[in-house]
């Protein structure tokens, strides 16, 4: 008996000692690459599509909102079936100590966008969660008060190719000596009648006005740029006789 109990205190030992080992070891699929400088660690699985390479494009210029260079990561625009961590430190050497967000630089759309799910935010790192790698920045988070906009996004529905039966249109302002950032909850998008349908490929239209809005409650000259992305029909089969593309309700 007492052998049997001996056996099975052992066993319960190694049990517990791999479960434990498990709980504590580094994720057997988990892959990380930094950037040569130190300032950027992606993490993500071994499933991820392609290899990591992070590349800091020391020759970009940093402009308002960015207070970092941008690096480039890849592979670039493939969305991930699992998400990956961004991690940058965060700098008084760098000058990046005052960062509070990263940007994503959406290509398709020529703006960058703010990453808002966070995961880490300390002293000396901002990390986030993203889906999609590509170019990346630590930067500040200006106040922008958003103008109504209805008007420009009539003129800028009007520019939609034959054949369009969905739309969205983004904004993005642009401060002095700048960079365009996209403008958050500011937008359309709609189709025929205002339902939004499929083509079978996009293309893009833009516009671009000043206006003086509020920046960090200071009244700026500010650049607004509105680019409309549509889905297009090849056979140009867009809205039916009597229907419009009409902002979804």
């Amino acid at each position: 008996m007492k052998s049997i109990r001996s056996i099975f205190a052992v066993f319960s030992v190694i049990v517990f000692g791999m479960t434990l080992w498990f709980i504590l070891a580094k994720d057997p699929e988990a892959r990380v690459a930094k950037s040569d400088d130190g300032v950027v660690t992606i993490t993500g699985l071994s499933r991820i599509k392609g290899n990591f390479s992070v590349e800091a494009d020391n020759s970009a210029t940093v402009a308002t909102p960015l207070i970092s260079h941008v690096y480039h990561i890849a592979p670039a625009g493939v969305r991930q079936d699992s998400p990956l961590v961004l991690s940058f430190a965060r700098s008084a050497l760098l000058g990046t100590s005052s960062a509070t967000t990263v940007y994503w630089f959406n290509a398709p759309l020529g703006m960058w966008e703010q990453m808002r799910d966070v995961v880490v935010d300390s002293e000396g790192v901002l990390a986030v969660r993203v889906a999609v790698l590509g170019d990346f920045a630590l930067g500040i988070a200006p106040k922008i008060t958003a103008p109504t906009m209805l008007t420009a996004f009539d003129r800028l529905r009007a520019k939609a190719p034959v054949g369009t039966r969905g739309y969205s249109i983004a904004v993005a302002y642009t401060l002095e000596n700048g960079v365009p950032v996209r403008v958050e909850g500011l937008g359309e998008h709609g189709g025929c009648g205002g339902r939004i349908g499929a083509g079978d490929h996009n293309a893009f239209s833009s516009s671009t006005l000043f206006l003086s809005v509020p920046v960090d409650d200071v009244d700026t000259t500010t650049q607004f740029i509105l680019v409309g992305e549509w889905s297009i029909s090849t056979d140009g089969t867009g809205c039916v006789t009597g229907e419009e593309l009409q902002a979804q309700e």
